[in-house]
């Protein structure tokens, strides 16, 4: 080991280096702040601290590698914001990073094509409908509307839920009283810190309900710019032995871009001695979610937040994705769908 400083020469400065977000990245919400960061083992030198600063202040430290920390964004306000990282070594030197320029974005809109096709078994309706939708990060308040075609609504409501999957209502919609078929988030509505981050996970949905179809005719999954959704149709498997013909399925799938994680639910009938379910990817040969059986409906089976890869992010976009369900005769998959990438 070398010596350096006091009587020697000067020790080596530490080097650091900001890793996320990207320059000019737009952020909203809870955000990593990440950095690599090193200092001169040959003299025995070692990163004392790391600290991340917003228009030069402070918001968090890391004293262990990877260094990184969650900085709350809605506590400033939307526009350009500069972010450097500062580390300290063992001896007291430190050295800061150029700053970058982040953009800030807290007020978040979603919108939501309402289809009877998001419901299993999907109703016998021509209605369609559009919800679009203002939620502030920050405090939680929302704002929208609904425009609903082909149908006289008896209730509009946002629930919590992943597409495929039922959840409570959260939100009760009103009549707007100034145009006809369309229904207005009440004003004063709030998302608690709870449904916030069901929100961003695109995990609300809205659906409207009529005297026809009182359980629901259309719904719409409510999906942020970071969430993909898309619903596959299942088929048996041609080798299959022990499923009829009639058997089917729907898988709903939702990936959240940001966080890097896939959320799946899968509606099915005439499998109702299945044993297993999956998603698994063709180009790589991964099973990226193992799908759990519902212990009441039989047919429904699903996963929530699995972590996946920016690779197997890429396989999903380009529909590389596939999902099946099992059944002891068929271990290999008695019904199976490829799953549609938002590129197909």
């Amino acid at each position: 080991m070398q010596l350096c400083g006091g009587a020697y020469a000067a020790c080596p400065p530490p080097t650091i280096t900001l890793t996320a977000p990207a320059a000019g990245a737009t952020v909203s919400g809870m955000v990593r702040l990440s950095a690599t960061a090193s200092a001169s083992s040959a003299y025995g030198l070692t990163v004392s601290s790391v600290e991340f600063l917003i228009d030069a202040t402070s918001v968090g430290t890391a004293t262990a590698s990877p260094y990184s920390v969650m900085w709350d964004s809605t506590k400033v306000a939307s526009g350009d914001h500069s972010l450097t990282a500062k580390v300290t070594d063992s001896a007291g030197d430190s050295t800061i990073t150029p700053a970058i320029n982040i953009n800030v974005q807290n007020m978040a809109a979603a919108g939501a094509a309402m289809t009877p096709g998001q419901l299993f078994p999907a109703p016998m309706s021509g209605a369609s409908g559009m919800a679009e939708v203002t939620v502030d990060l920050g405090t939680g308040a929302m704002r929208g509307r609904v425009k609903l075609a082909g149908m006289t609504a008896t209730a509009v409501n946002i629930n919590e839920g992943f597409a495929g999957a039922s959840g409570p209502v959260l939100i009760r919609l009103a009549p707007s009283a100034e145009r006809a078929a369309e229904w207005e988030v009440p004003a004063g509505a709030l998302l608690t810190a709870e449904q916030l981050s069901a929100f961003s996970q695109g995990k609300l949905y809205v659906m409207a309900l009529s005297a026809a179809q009182p359980r629901g005719e259309i719904r719409g999954q409510i999906a942020p710019q970071n969430v993909l959704v898309t619903f596959s149709a299942m088929a048996p498997v041609k080798e299959a032995q022990g499923v009829g013909a009639t058997a089917a399925g729907v898988i709903a799938t939702t990936v959240d871009r940001s966080a890097h994680t896939l959320s799946v639910h899968v509606n099915s009938i005439g499998v109702d001695e299945a044993d297993a379910a999956q998603v698994a990817s063709r180009a790589s040969g991964r099973t990226l979610a193992v799908l759990g059986k519902d212990s009441v409906d039989l047919g429904h089976w699903s996963a929530e937040l699995a972590p996946v890869s920016a690779a197997e992010l890429a396989d999903f976009e380009a529909g590389r994705w596939y999902a099946d369900i099992a059944t002891a005769v068929d271990a290999g998959g008695a019904l199976r769908g490829e799953i549609s990438g938002p590129r197909n």
